[in-house]
């Protein structure tokens, strides 16, 4: 490819391919230097890198561009919510284990409070509107990479009656913690949509306003059918495979 014919569909491949041969963490060259590299111009390399980084291949550190530091995390249903998953090793949950089995570091924060519950949250859990909940707000990262942040609601009696209104849920998580009472968890179900992030997790998620998430609402139901677990995950499309396993027998 010459610069004098390069079209910005050629230099995206080309600065793809390019960056296909680096390691995950590295900087690219210059604009200028990676146009004279690929035969492209700087307009077009600047567009190509713009196209990029809202595809997460790269990401922004200052005045650079960065590859792609982690890999891709596999969110494997139903296998994370397994006991033998979720407490691996002394796991302190799903999320936990996923990120130790690609290779990588987990490391999150938790704020736990108690909050009147929005008609939404309460529709689902089967309360009054306003009425109080746990809430437990997390900010979730792999090799200190923000790759989720996650709201769960729990009620009151559910979340005291399991110990997990602080900060530390113990092995296995919440699921486990509930597990060891009447609020069992016996079904789930996920909904997801895909979405642009708000500016509140652009800034979280460290991510460009052109970018996707998932917005995948966990529902957890014991076998009477009382909803007692919300939690609403929001998560780069790029940093995540979903894959979903049914038993049709």
């Amino acid at each position: 490819m010459t610069s004098g014919k390069a079209t910005l569909t050629d230099t995206i491949s080309a600065v793809r391919a390019f960056i296909a041969a680096q390691e995950p963490g590295s900087a690219l060259p210059s604009e200028t230097a990676l146009a004279a590299e690929i035969g492209s111009t700087r307009t077009l390399v600047n567009s190509a890198i713009g196209q990029l980084m809202s595809e997460g291949q790269l990401i922004r550190q200052g005045k650079k561009a960065i590859v792609q530091p982690i890999k891709t995390i596999l969110r494997q249903v139903p296998t994370r919510y397994t006991a033998a998953y979720r407490e691996a090793h002394g796991a302190r949950g799903a999320f936990d284990a996923e990120v130790r089995e690609h290779g990588m570091q987990p490391r999150w924060t938790t704020e736990p409070s108690q909050e009147p519950a929005s008609e939404k949250i309460a529709e689902i859990l089967g309360i009054e509107a306003g009425g109080e909940v746990t809430v437990r707000a997390r900010e979730m990262f792999a090799n200190d990479v923000p790759v989720q942040v996650a709201i769960t609601y729990i009620p009151s009696d559910v979340a005291a009656s399991a110990g997990v209104t602080g900060v530390d849920s113990g092995t296995g998580g919440i699921i486990s913690r509930m597990g060891e009472t009447d609020s069992q968890q016996a079904s789930v179900t996920e909904t997801i949509q895909v979405r642009v992030p708000t500016e509140r997790e652009q800034q979280q998620l460290r991510l460009p306003a052109d970018a996707r998430v998932y917005e995948l609402t966990h529902t957890g139901r014991t076998a009477e059918g009382r909803c007692v677990e919300v939690t609403v995950h929001v998560m780069p499309v790029h940093l995540w495979d979903l894959s979903y396993t049914w038993d049709l027998s």
